[in-house]
């Protein structure tokens, strides 16, 4: 059915945004029990990280109640930031587990 596309869309966005709220809430509790610059700067990153996919959400949410069949990829400048917090948050990571 082509009217449900968009809807997906939107729910897999606010499913990616459920799981970037969990990831930053474990990765506040774990900065909390750790006070190292690594797990700080990790949890710095999981909250840029889920401020785009916020606006990421809200953009793909808005664009689906106004027009449904709307074609438009998210700009690249949102897909861009959330690769590169994702790479930073990972990087951080790993490097607390040395």
């Amino acid at each position: 059915m082509p009217g449900l596309q968009p809807e997906r869309t939107v729910l897999s966005w606010q499913r990616t945004l459920l799981t970037a709220t969990a990831t930053l809430a474990v990765s506040a509790r774990s900065t909390v029990g750790h006070h190292s610059a690594a797990h700080t700067a990790a949890a710095l990153a999981v909250t840029a990280v889920l401020a785009v996919t916020m606006a990421g959400t809200g953009l793909r949410h808005r664009r689906c109640r106004h027009r449904p069949a709307d074609p438009r990829p998210l700009p690249h400048s949102i897909v861009a930031c959330l690769c590169a917090g994702i790479g930073v948050a990972a990087g951080c990571v790993l490097l607390t587990l040395t």
